[in-house]
């Protein structure tokens, strides 16, 4: 069977640093999440996985306002990306190395004022992934066929908070990844129904191959960036989400509507619905459900 797993975990920057004034709850809250990644990293090594398909809203790194597709495919030959911080601590806290170049010291390269791990200017990036690209075309022609018209590129970037979660999951960069962006995050969204229907038609690709893949679901919970509602966290419907997907009902996260998704601060939920549509209808195990100041986090794993 080429599933062979599937995991869904946050990609907030705070699971890697704190900031000094936080309280000692806060910090054992963030330290919480960093054992919630560790314990879904047994689950990705026990799939023993050759392949990661990393779904993950684009933070307008790839894209903008002149073109925001509601999903696109990565068909390069190498992804890379910049941390949320500096490598050297990445690595103190993940475990993640990096690619280091001759000359340089520091991956500080976007002009003052513009987040460093979202920038793009630098072609020498610390993270780099070498791609299944086969199994990225095949994908590609595969959802063609099946009447999904998804956007592909060759030249894309890996955003600090889809890098994140590589450093917890893949931190050898040992397993080859596929890249399929969303849109979390402009409005209008997609449709949950359509983003679990996508997620079937993923899946019927998959079970035509032998590639070992897992699936990583990146994103959320609840927040609510650059508006005024920024600090508030939607726990009722996080909590509602979390509970849909232990009891094993996947398929319900299809009958949320993209204003409910945006409404409770769930943009990026699009990428656990494309991955509730790979694995049908089996429980979720949730690890671990943390509110931070201005998030809600939520790891978990589908038992395949």
């Amino acid at each position: 069977m080429p599933l062979v797993g599937a995991v869904a975990a946050p990609h907030s920057h705070l699971q890697l640093f704190t900031r000094p004034a936080e309280n000692e709850q806060y910090k054992k809250d963030v330290q919480k999440g960093r054992n919630a990644m560790l314990a879904l990293r047994d689950q990705v090594e026990r799939a023993n996985a050759d392949t990661i398909l990393v779904i993950h809203d684009d933070h307008f790194v790839n894209f903008d306002f002149r073109c925001y597709p509601p999903f696109a495919l990565f068909v390069g030959q190498e992804a890379k990306g910049s941390g949320v911080t500096d490598p050297d601590t990445i690595e103190q806290i993940t475990g993640a190395t990096y690619r280091k170049y001759e000359g340089k010291q520091s991956f500080q390269s976007a002009p003052s004022g513009i987040p460093q791990h979202m920038a793009n200017w630098d072609n020498q990036k610390p993270y780099v992934y070498k791609v299944n690209t086969d199994l990225s075309v095949r994908m590609l022609k595969g959802l063609l066929e099946r009447d999904f018209d998804i956007p592909f590129t060759s030249d894309g970037t890996m955003d600090g908070e889809e890098v994140l979660t590589t450093n917890f999951l893949n931190p050898k960069a040992d397993k080859k990844v596929m890249l399929l962006f969303t849109n979390g995050y402009v409005p209008p969204l997609p449709w949950p129904r359509r983003s679990y229907k996508l997620g079937q038609a993923i899946r019927e690709i998959l079970d035509e191959v032998d590639d070992r893949v897992l699936v990583l679901a990146t994103g959320g919970m609840s927040h609510y960036p650059g508006t005024p509602l920024y600090g508030h966290v939607d726990e009722e419907f996080d909590k509602k989400v979390l509970a849909i997907l232990a009891s094993g009902k996947g398929s319900d996260l299809a009958k949320f509507t993209p204003d409910e998704l945006m409404n409770s601060g769930n943009g990026e939920l699009v990428n656990w619905v494309i991955t509730a549509g790979i694995c049908g209808d089996v429980k979720c195990n949730v690890l671990d459900y943390i509110r931070l100041w201005h998030i809600g986090l939520g790891y978990l794993y589908w038992e395949l």
